[in-house]
């Protein structure tokens, strides 16, 4: 089976974690603090930040921003839980706004039509790497002095013309969850160009210790401190950044020329100067009749891994449709999220399926998952 999911693992790392181990200085020692150094590097970012995962990096941004009970923050549907579950985290109600059919990433005039007297923020997802409209958003965000916290969790080696995502608003946050472009096992990381945000932001993951550390707390934090055992991991990555985003950006460029002539099915459109991360390869259906399921059948009987990812939407989650349960239901109201229509984000998550973007892809995988596609719409 060609999968859809290969971690990028080689020696190098099972060697730097084996030297973590052997020092018996396991939480955020010399690895961790290399993989900041190289990762604000290569985003091109002043500081940077690792977090134990990727959601803590989100509920770290929005707490040392100040985004907090009752605020309103809009965000997108299409897109894993966690992006929407930080709003809730630190208080406040995500409103969504619906998505491009094309780019799959938030509608710059869909958030327009949501500000509202309580609106704080706003939350954009670079969805399967895909770099939203930023310039767009940023504008907004200006016309209504919004914060823009940037979920660029899918996003790493993703560049609006030559700027890495994660630039453009106030904080940019990343994952580095085994499935990802540049894994930690876990592992999350914050980047910024503020130096008293990264401050601030550096405190609260440490329980609101001060850098000297010790037992005397300044502020309500968290231990969102990461092992470096993942440091070491991470920073290894990094050292490879180059060979594993040019082998994805090789996959993703074959089948958008390869696909080019079909109007079976559509690829995710990739606005101008604009690089794609190159994470995720989902195209949309453009047959009627057609479903999800019956296609990732027939790649799967031809030894091709596919698979939907978002097919529930956040706000059609039962979590969300019911709210209840939440312990901030208790003083806040929230919207009754089972009333949330966004069409364009309902028509993706109903057609879209995952097709393999692996490092370990071959030329002849590709041509093998060209052609078998080609020939299901041949005989639908």
């Amino acid at each position: 089976m060609i999968p859809v999911v290969d971690v990028d693992i080689k020696e190098r790392e099972l060697e730097a974690v084996k030297d973590v181990v052997k020092s018996k200085f396991l939480i955020e020692g010399k690895y961790t603090k290399m993989f900041e150094d190289k990762f604000s590097n290569f985003t091109g970012s002043k500081f940077s930040t690792v977090a134990v995962n990727g959601t803590c990096a989100l509920h770290l941004a929005m707490v040392a921003l100040d985004i907090g009970p009752k605020d309103e923050v809009i965000t997108t549907p299409f897109t894993f839980v966690a992006s929407s579950n930080t709003i809730l985290f630190s208080g406040a109600i995500p409103v969504f706004a619906d998505i491009d059919k094309e780019t799959y990433n938030i509608n710059p005039e869909n958030i327009e039509e949501l500000i509202s007297e309580n609106t704080k923020a706003i939350m954009p997802v670079h969805i399967f790497g895909n770099p939203c409209d930023m310039k767009a958003i940023m504008d907004i965000a200006e016309d209504h002095d919004l914060i823009v916290v940037e979920d660029c969790a899918q996003a790493h080696g993703a560049t609006i013309d030559k700027t890495h995502v994660g630039n453009f608003g106030h904080v940019g946050c990343f994952s580095f969850y085994g499935t990802k472009n540049i894994v930690g096992g876990e592992g999350g990381a914050v980047i910024t160009n503020n130096e008293e945000l990264y401050e601030k932001m550096k405190s609260l993951k440490n329980h609101g210790r001060s850098p000297a550390g010790g037992y005397a707390h300044y502020s309500i934090g968290f231990n969102y401190r990461t092992t470096d055992m993942v440091g070491a991991i991470m920073n290894v990555q990094m050292d490879r950044v180059d060979e594993i985003l040019s082998k994805r950006h090789h996959n993703g460029d074959r089948y958008r020329k390869d696909f080019e002539d079909f109007n079976k099915i559509k690829l995710q459109k990739v606005l101008s100067g604009h690089q794609h991360s190159d994470y995720i390869m989902a195209p949309t259906i453009n047959q009627e009749g057609i479903t999800q399921q019956q296609i990732i059948d027939y790649l799967k009987s031809k030894n091709i891994g596919s698979r939907t990812i978002y097919k529930v939407l956040s706000y059609q989650q039962p979590c969300y449709t019911d709210l209840s349960n939440w312990h901030l239901s208790r003083v806040i109201d929230y919207p009754d999220y089972s009333k949330t229509n966004c069409p364009n984000a309902e028509f993706v998550a109903e057609n879209h399926f995952e097709i393999p973007m692996v490092t370990s892809l071959t030329d002849e995988s590709i041509d093998h998952i060209v052609s078998t596609l080609r020939d299901f719409f041949e005989h639908h």
